[in-house]
C-alpha cells in the first residue's frame, strides 16, 4: 500500500504555496462598464499579478519570482486545449497546478479598507417604472436614439444586473471578515468552604491560519468579475433586442403605409368600375371582381395594422415603456447591405464577447477555489484568557488557553476534489460556449446573407419587372387594350413585390443587428444572481472559522 502523506505538512505546504506573502491582489474597478476598463481594447478578463511557484526539494511549495500575465491581446487567442484538464491526469497533479496559477488573485489584505470592491454596498432605489420619454414629446415620430436612451433608463433587467453586481460585493466583503472576539464572565467554587467563590473575566479570539480569509475574498473577487461582465453582457442584449425589435415595427409600419395606399387605389378603382358599369362599358362580374379586391386588400391593411401595433407594444416593453400608446417611428430601413466574412466575425466574437469572458472569469474562480481548499486543513489556532478573584482578598488568579483542530480524520479531501472537479466543468463550459457561439453566429450569418440576397433580387430583379408591368398595363388600360381588373391585378402585383422587399430589409436590418452585436439580443432575459438566493458564497467564511 502507498504511504500516505503527512496531513499538516500538506497542509503548511498549501500555506506555503497559496497565501504567502502581499502578492495577493485584487481587480481595480472605476465604476463604470467593465469595457471602460484597461482591458477594454479586448474584452477580456483584466491581467491581474500571479505569483509562479516551484516544488521545493523537500517537497513544499514555495514562491518563484514574480511575473505578469499575458495581456488580453496576446492571451485571448490562445487555443484552450484539452490537456491541461484532462481526465487522465492525477487529481492532486490538477490541483497543485491550478493552485500555483490563481494563488495570487485575491485582495491584498482582508481587511483593508481601501479595497474597491469593499466598498458600501448602494441599495437600489427609484427604480424608473417607464421610460424617459414625457407623453408631450415633440412632433413626429420616435428615433432608434430615443428608444434606446429610454431602454437604458428603464429596462428591469439592468438594475437587476447592477443590484446582483452589489450583492456579489456585499459577499466579498462578508467572506473576508475577521471573526469577533467573544468577551463574557466567569465563576467557579462558589459555596465552596462558605465561600462566595471566585469570579472574574474572559475573553477569547480565534485566529484564521492559511491566509484563508484572503483566498476567500480572492474566490469571490472573480465571482464580482463575471457578474460584471453579465451585466455588460445585458447592457448589449438591451440595446441590440431594442434595435432588432425597432427594425421590426419599422418595417410594419411601412408595410402599413403600403397597405393604406393600397387601399386608396382599390375604392378609387371600386368606383370607376361601377362608373362604367353605368354607362355599359364593363359587366356586372368586371364591378364584383374589383370589390372583391377592394375586400382582400382591407384584410391586408388590417393584419398590417395589427402586425404594427403589436411590434410597437413589444418595442415599448423592451424599452420600459409599456404603457406608451401607439405612435410612429422615424427611421429609414434602406441601407446599404454588407459583405461579412464568417472568419473574421467569429475572430472579433472571440475576442470581445463579454460571455466568454464572464465564462473566462468562472474558470478563474474555480482555480482560486482549489487553492481555497488546499488551505482550509491548516488549523485555526483557538485561545482563551482569563482573569479571577476571590473575595477574600486573594490574589487575581489568571489563565491562558491555546488549542486547534488536528487535521486527523478530516483532510478536507472531498472538498479539494470537488473544487478539481468544478475546474473541469468550468473549462468545459468555457469550450462549450465557444462551440455554441460559432453555432450561433452561422446562423446569424444565414439569415443575415438570405434577406440581403432577398433585398438585392428584389430590387434589381422583381421590382423594375413588375414597375414595367404596371406601366404597360395602365398604357393599355387607356388604349382600350386591357380592362380595369387587369390595371388592378398588375397594381396588386407591385403592391405585393414592395411589401416583400420591405420584409427582406427588415430581416436583413435585424440579422444584422445579432451579427454586429455578438450575438447578444434578448432584451428580457434573466437576470444573473450571485451565489443564489442563500449565499453561497457567505459558506467560504463559515468554512473558514469552522476549523474544519
Amino acid at each position: 500500500m502507498k504511504p500516505r502523506k503527512a496531513l499538516l505538512p500538506f497542509a503548511l505546504a498549501s500555506l506555503a504555496g497559496c497565501g504567502t506573502g502581499n502578492a495577493l491582489t485584487t481587480h481595480t474597478y472605476d465604476g463604470g462598464s467593465p469595457l471602460a476598463s484597461g482591458a477594454a481594447a479586448g474584452y477580456g478578463v483584466p491581467a491581474v499579478a500571479v505569483a509562479a511557484v516551484e516544488p521545493a526539494l523537500d517537497g513544499s511549495i514555495q514562491p518563484a519570482a514574480y511575473q505578469e500575465e499575458p495581456s488580453v491581446d496576446e492571451g485571448r487567442d490562445r487555443p484552450v486545449t484539452a490537456d491541461p484538464f484532462s481526465p487522465e491526469r492525477p487529481s492532486d497533479e490538477l490541483a497543485e497546478e491550478a493552485a500555483n496559477e490563481a494563488r495570487d488573485t485575491g485582495p491584498s489584505d482582508a481587511g483593508d479598507g481601501a479595497d474597491p470592491l469593499a466598498a458600501p454596498v448602494p441599495l437600489p432605489v427609484d427604480v424608473p417604472v417607464d421610460g424617459v420619454l414625457p407623453d408631450d414629446h415633440p412632433p413626429g415620430g420616435l428615433t432608434l436614439a430615443e428608444i434606446e436612451a429610454a431602454a437604458l433608463s428603464a429596462n428591469p433587467t439592468l438594475s437587476g444586473a447592477a443590484a446582483a453586481v452589489d450583492k456579489a460585493r456585499g459577499i466579498y466583503t462578508q467572506v473576508g471578515l475577521y471573526p469577533n472576539p467573544t468577551v463574557g464572565y466567569t465563576s467557579e467554587e462558589i459555596g465552596e468552604g462558605g465561600s462566595a467563590g471566585q469570579h472574574g473575566v474572559f475573553a477569547s479570539q480565534t485566529f484564521v491560519t492559511a491566509d484563508k480569509l484572503k483566498l476567500n475574498r480572492a474566490v469571490e473577487s472573480w465571482e464580482v468579475e463575471r457578474l460584471r461582465w453579465r451585466t455588460e453582457a445585458q447592457r448589449l442584449r438591451v440595446v441590440n433586442g431594442v434595435r432588432r425589435q425597432y427594425y421590426v415595427a419599422l418595417g410594419a409600419q411601412r408595410r402599413l403605409e403600403l397597405a393604406e395606399e393600397l387601399v386608396d387605389l382599390a375604392e378609387e378603382g371600386v368606383a370607376a368600375a361601377e362608373q362604367l358599369f353605368e354607362a355599359g362599358e364593363v359587366a356586372r362580374p368586371d364591378v364584383l371582381q374589383v370589390e372583391i379586391q377592394l375586400g382582400e386588400v382591407n384584410i391586408v391593411r388590417r393584419d398590417a395594422e395589427l402586425e404594427f401595433e403589436g411590434a410597437w407594444q413589444r418595442l415599448m416593453a423592451l424599452a420600459g415603456m409599456p404603457s406608451r400608446p401607439v405612435g410612429r417611428l422615424d427611421g429609414e430601413l434602406e441601407g446599404p447591405v454588407a459583405e461579412h466574412d464568417f472568419d473574421a466575425l467569429f475572430a472579433e466574437l472571440l475576442a470581445a464577447s463579454p460571455e466568454l469572458a464572464a465564462a473566462r472569469a468562472r474558470v478563474s474562480r474555480a482555480r482560486t477555489a482549489i487553492c481555497r481548499q488546499q488551505a482550509q486543513p491548516v488549523p485555526n489556532v483557538q485561545t482563551q484568557a482569563a482573569v479571577t478573584y476571590g473575595f477574600g482578598g486573594d490574589e487575581p488568579i489568571g489563565g491562558v488557553q491555546v488549542g486547534l483542530p488536528l487535521p486527523v480524520f478530516n483532510d478536507n479531501r472531498g472538498n479539494v476534489a470537488a473544487a478539481v472537479a468544478d475546474l473541469h466543468r468550468a473549462t468545459a463550459d468555457l469550450r462549450r460556449l465557444e462551440l455554441d457561439l460559432r453555432a450561433r453566429l452561422a446562423d446569424a450569418l444565414r439569415d443575415y446573407r438570405r434577406a440581403a440576397n432577398r433585398v438585392a433580387r428584389y430590387t434589381e430583379d422583381v421590382l423594375p419587372a413588375a414597375r414595367e408591368n404596371l406601366a404597360l398595363t395602365e398604357e393599355g388600360y387607356r388604349q382600350g387594350e386591357f380592362d380595369i381588373v387587369r390595371v388592378f391585378t398588375a397594381r396588386r402585383s407591385f403592391f405585393e413585390a414592395n411589401l416583400a422587399r420591405v420584409a427582406a430589409l427588415a430581416d436583413a436590418r435585424t440579422s444584422e443587428v445579432a451579427v454586429d452585436g455578438l450575438l447578444l439580443v434578448d432584451a428580457l432575459g434573466e437576470i444573473p444572481d450571485a451565489g443564489g438566493e442563500n449565499l453561497q458564497g457567505v459558506g467560504l467564511r463559515d468554512l473558514a472559522l469552522g476549523g474544519q
